[in-house]
């Protein structure tokens, strides 16, 4: 029998422990790679990094949108009717891995939208427009300590919504489109790109423009400084970007000039993660440029606050 092999069968009962951590540990960064670089997904970009072999998961949040201001091509206007929308959804997500490459999911919002107009207010509640996605893992490079992915998604918006309530829940057309998006994490640090286009189709005699869209994070971890065991507690700051393009909608044929437009936000957050299986997060959008196209209600701020669970 070599020295070595000896060695660990003859050596002290402490040393044989600190060992057969050192050895699961190790063990643990090749199945999971992504967890030893302890850094929670972000906040409003989607992630590359999938949920571990045979991964189910759940995520909800309160989303609050408010607006209050009213636009005019870009430009702040007063307002005859002095309308505000204030807007609440609770999305429940359901990420399930098929694979350890291939996930697939399903997205069911419930929203809440108010519109006040002076003295007068008008409520709408009820199911939002439901999506269904497919994910799949194009690019895995692996480091020491550091990781490089890509993924391409599918997405099938269903029109699930009362797009003929007093607020219109949904759009009641059925959209899809797909999305690229890219994460490199290393130790502490962690930078994701993502790109996006949803083609909208029509609903009645409306035809919706297409939705371009593209977001940014950087994420850095706070606590602790050197992640020395998994699973260990930690908390993730976030800085993203949030920014869209749509289209005018044509209705009957005719462009509306007061439809579609670009917007820009940047959005702060923070992230708990209280160990393998569970974390809450909190996040903010403000506007860097909001320009709906002709006169619109334009976005003040939101602000989300939720958490995920993985299941497996």
């Amino acid at each position: 029998m070599p020295n070595h092999a000896r060695y660990l069968l003859t050596a002290p009962a402490h040393v044989r422990a600190v060992l057969a951590t050192v050895m699961s540990a190790i063990a643990l960064a090749c199945v999971f790679p992504a967890a030893v670089l302890a850094q929670g997904p972000p906040i409003q970009t989607d992630t590359p990094i999938m949920l571990g072999l045979s991964g189910r998961g759940a995520r909800t949040f309160l989303k609050v949108i408010r607006k209050g201001t009213m636009l005019r091509d870009g430009n702040e206007v007063a307002d005859p009717l002095d309308r505000s929308m204030t807007a609440y959804v609770t999305p429940l997500a359901a990420p399930y891995n098929i694979t350890t490459t291939f996930q697939v999911g399903a997205v069911v919002p419930f929203v809440v939208k108010t519109m006040d107009m002076g003295t007068t207010s008008v409520t709408s509640s009820g199911l939002g427009d439901a999506a269904l996605f497919a994910k799949k893992l194009l690019v895995q490079v692996d480091g020491k300590a550091r990781t490089f992915r890509v993924a391409a998604k599918a997405t099938a918006k269903l029109p699930t919504g009362d797009h003929g309530a007093a607020i219109p829940l949904g759009t009641g057309s059925f959209d899809y489109g797909g999305s690229i998006v890219a994460g490199w994490l290393s130790g502490r640090w962690g930078v994701y790109l993502e790109t996006l286009y949803l083609h909208r189709t029509t609903s009645g005699a409306v035809d919706y423009g297409d939705r371009y869209g593209y977001n940014a994070a950087i994420g850095f971890r706070l606590l602790p400084s050197v992640y020395e065991f998994y699973p260990s507690p930690q908390l993730n700051l976030f800085f993203e970007l949030n920014g869209s393009a749509v289209g005018r909608a044509m209705v009957a044929g005719v462009e509306n000039p007061d439809t579609g437009g670009s917007a820009l936000f940047i959005a702060p957050g923070l992230q708990y993660v209280g160990g393998r299986r569970w974390l809450v997060e909190v996040s903010v959008q403000l506007p860097v440029r909001d320009d709906p196209n002709g006169t619109q209600l334009a976005t003040d701020w939101t602000a989300s606050l939720g958490a995920r669970i993985l299941l497996n």
